[in-house]
């Protein structure tokens, strides 16, 4: 028994629940990549904060002529003078301070523009987040339902090999045609194969389940006691508050109108500071070269303004602000079509709660008829064709309802993802033991 045991140990230990595999879904590299795409965005956003800072350069040259540097002075009535003007070894150090005091808003913009792309990039990964679970939520159910026809088949194989066991009674005793016994065992093939097929539908399911959360996938724990109480406006109200992609859409929006800024500030002049400690040589201690004062530094000022470029610069801002109202009506296009997707899945669901009472009436239908029909056919009322169907409707109304209860389960969960993440884990997923 202790061995028997040990043997079913690692299918139990691969059982996983939907609070389990929603948690897993962190270990897809599909969300580790989007995060490490994040990071570079969030790193990108630091480095842009630099442009409003100011810029210290340490710089030093060297330099080597071929001639000496000379100047001629021409003398009316006297002959042309030629001097030494600097020596032929030049060293230069320098130590300089900028800073932009004004660039027509282009530093302001570019630092939002970044700090826009970084968030955006983190609701980007939310939102991957979320399809990811929309993914692992519709194979969880998918894997449930084929668990379930998969056991439909095998008790379907249990009742027609109870029924061939009593037909090749009844043959032996000359009470039963062949065509009748044939039928039967026909029957049982055609359900093995079922169950073969059935198997391979539930286990390439949850390969793909595997593949999705980057590790092996047994078996799943279905559990559907979940509320199906739902407040469609409270809902609707949320998916347009708290959903991610939206939420993206309205950064992306920002992200234009910080490219309009830039746009527009090439209308402004730049104006720019600067200090530098400067020092010349012909040697590297920088201590003048007998020609030139050694000390160069200086501060300055420096303004610079286009004031024409083809008018290249207005149909550049042009461009910008037709791509901010593009965003703006792609925006608005998006959360119509929230409203639409989400009223359609309460619609769905309705259809589904539906189809299951219907279906649950047809098991209870199909079970008495098969109770009716294997009694019969033990008193030789009902030919072996009528028990072999009888078997076959029930097992497909067991598989049928199972999977609208999976189904059911998956639509409940893509309700509350179609809200947002954070309003999934907190109200679909209340014994969640995650941090």
């Amino acid at each position: 028994m202790r061995r028997f045991s040990l043997l079913l140990l690692p299918a139990l230990i691969y059982a996983q629940t939907y609070q389990e595999i929603i948690h897993d879904v962190d270990n897809a590299l599909a969300l580790k990549s989007a995060r490490q795409l994040q990071e570079a965005a969030k790193s990108m956003a630091e480095a842009a904060k630099g442009k409003n800072l100011p810029a210290l350069d340490a710089q030093f040259s060297a330099a080597w002529l071929k001639d000496t540097p000379t100047v001629t002075f021409h003398i009316p009535g006297n002959p042309s003078l030629t001097a030494p003007m600097a020596t032929k070894r030049n060293f230069t150090g320098s130590l300089k301070l900028s800073y932009p005091l004004f660039t027509g808003y282009a530093v302001t913009a570019s630092i939002d523009k970044a700090k826009f792309e970084y968030e955006k990039a983190t609701l980007e990964v939310l939102d991957l987040k979320r399809n990811l679970y929309l993914q692992a939520t519709r194979l969880f159910g998918a894997v449930h339902a084929a668990e379930e026809v998969f056991n439909a088949k095998k008790e379907a194989k249990k009742a027609i090999d109870d029924a061939y066991n009593k037909a090749k009674g009844l043959y032996d005793n000359g009470m039963l045609p062949p065509a009748d016994l044939y039928n039967i065992e026909a029957k049982r093939y055609a359900i093995e194969a079922e169950i073969i097929g059935a198997e391979s539908r539930k286990d390439q399911l949850l390969n793909q389940l595997s593949y999705l959360l980057d590790h092996p996938v047994e078996s799943v724990e279905f559990s559907s006691n979940r509320s199906e109480k739902f407040d469609r406006h409270e809902i609707l109200t949320a998916a347009l508050r708290n959903r991610e992609d939206i939420a993206a859409l309205q950064r992306a929006l920002k992200i234009d109108k910080s490219v309009e800024t830039l746009a527009k500030s090439r209308y402004y002049p730049t104006v720019g500071l600067a200090a530098e400690l400067k020092r010349r040589g012909d040697t590297p201690e920088l201590n003048g070269d007998g020609f030139t004062n050694p000390d160069q530094s200086y501060v300055g000022a420096a303004l610079s303004w286009n004031l024409f470029n083809g008018f290249a610069d207005k149909k550049s801002y042009e461009a910008a602000r037709y791509k901010t109202l593009a965003q703006t009506t792609a925006l608005n296009d998006y959360k119509n079509r929230v409203k639409t997707e989400l009223e359609n899945a309460f619609l769905e669901l309705a259809a589904l709660q539906s189809k299951l009472l219907s279906a649950k009436m047809e098991v209870k239908a199909q079970k008495e008829y098969y109770k009716l029909t294997k009694g019969r056919f033990e008193n030789q009322l009902a030919s072996a064709d009528e028990l072999s169907r009888a078997i076959a409707d029930l097992s497909a109304a067991r598989a049928k309802a199972s999977a609208i209860e999976s189904q059911i389960f998956t639509q409940q969960a893509t309700i509350w993802l179609m809200a947002g993440v954070q309003v999934f884990e907190k109200t679909f997923l209340p014994n969640d033991t995650r941090k």
